[in-house]
């Protein structure tokens, strides 16, 4: 009889042979962390992304990027989304299918970006997205003064989880959603929207409205008809207005920055790579000063920024009025000709902007 002993050492053996008899020298192991899946594939199987895939399947980029590549793709988050007031996927169906097709091309790039691929303290650097127009790249990397940086901003949107790597590209994950206008003008994008009626009626009173139909670049910070109304400033009040007693450029030109393409993360940016975080500019045909600044406000640590007007340059010229713009999805919006920030709070009053 074969002993227990000697029976455990026969059995060892043929679990050994059966093992080698199984070997596939060709067969391999995905890496720990290693994603092979293609783009499409990873972003459909993504919690965070659900209402992202949902847009590629109903614009037919799904299975683009399911394709050879390779892309760059920018993914906005759920949470990004729903701050622009969509939460399921039939939210996409009322919205105009060739505008969501664009929008959703303007997040894909048709080669591998990765962040060190973005140069270092690069402000709107330009890259061409599938859709087929530029998109502006803004990176802190380092501040000349000490410290290491690691912000960055695909037109505004910030980059919330980077270099993600996919089978056929990199994926970047947004925290909100890039607002590209593509063919409309500042002047068609605020007269579309009632809750700048009051701003617009005031542009056109001092003749400040035409301006924006040009060829720009103007940044633009729009005070709501909420805003306007905190001031003194309503439809009837500007109908009533002599505009021989106001400098208009001081009381409607105040919200225009002229030759100028910032998102509020370009300001952002400047207080990570400079000493300085505030960028100033003279009024358009007037003297007062403009400072704008932006930072990540408590306690929501989201991006904000800060308009403030001063009757001078100089250290000793106080501030005479500030205003603020705090809402990141109404922020950022990308026209032809340049781009228009929400603001919360206006600026001067009718009272601040009498000729002397």
């Amino acid at each position: 009889m074969i002993s227990i002993r000697k029976y455990k050492y026969i059995l060892m053996a043929l679990c050994m042979l059966l093992l080698a008899a199984c070997k596939h020298d060709d067969l391999t192991v995905a890496a720990p962390n290693e994603n092979v899946r293609p783009a499409g594939d990873f972003v459909k199987n993504n919690y965070e992304m659900r209402l992202f895939s949902a847009a590629l399947q109903k614009t037919d980029y799904f299975s683009k990027l399911n394709a050879a590549g390779p892309f760059t793709v920018l993914a906005p988050t759920d949470a990004a989304f729903n701050a622009l007031g969509i939460y399921s996927a039939s939210d996409f169906d009322k919205m105009n299918q060739d505008s969501l097709k664009k929008v959703i091309g303007y997040h894909i790039l048709p080669r591998r970006l990765r962040v060190d691929d973005i140069p270092s303290n690069g402000i709107d650097v330009r890259y061409t997205t599938l859709e087929g127009s530029d998109l502006y790249v803004s990176r802190a990397s380092f501040n000349p003064n000490g410290g290491v940086e690691n912000e960055t901003y695909f037109s505004g949107a910030e980059v919330t989880r980077t270099d993600v790597q996919v089978a056929n590209g990199t994926l970047h994950l947004l925290g909100s959603v890039m607002k590209p206008n593509f063919t409309k003008n500042i002047q068609q994008w605020l007269a579309e929207r009632a809750e700048y009626s009051v701003f617009v009626q005031g542009l056109k009173k001092f003749s400040l409205w035409n301006q924006l139909a040009g060829q720009g670049s103007f940044t633009v910070f729009a005070p709501s008809n909420a805003a306007l109304e905190e001031i003194g400033i309503t439809s009837a009040s500007i109908e009533a207005m002599d505009i021989n007693k106001y400098v208009g450029e001081r009381l409607f030109g105040t919200y225009l920055m002229h030759h100028r393409h910032f998102f509020v993360s370009d300001a952002q940016v400047f207080s990570r790579i400079n000493s300085s975080s505030n960028f100033e500019y003279i009024l358009n045909n007037d003297s007062y000063y403009m400072t704008f600044s932006a930072s990540k406000a408590y306690p929501t640590f989201k991006l904000a920024y800060w308009v403030s007007i001063r009757a001078g340059k100089g250290g000793f010229d106080p501030v005479i009025t500030s205003g603020t713009g705090d809402i990141v999805a109404k922020n950022d919006n990308l026209c032809s000709n340049g781009i228009v920030h929400h603001m919360v709070t206006a600026l001067l009053s009718p009272a601040q902007a009498i000729k002397q």
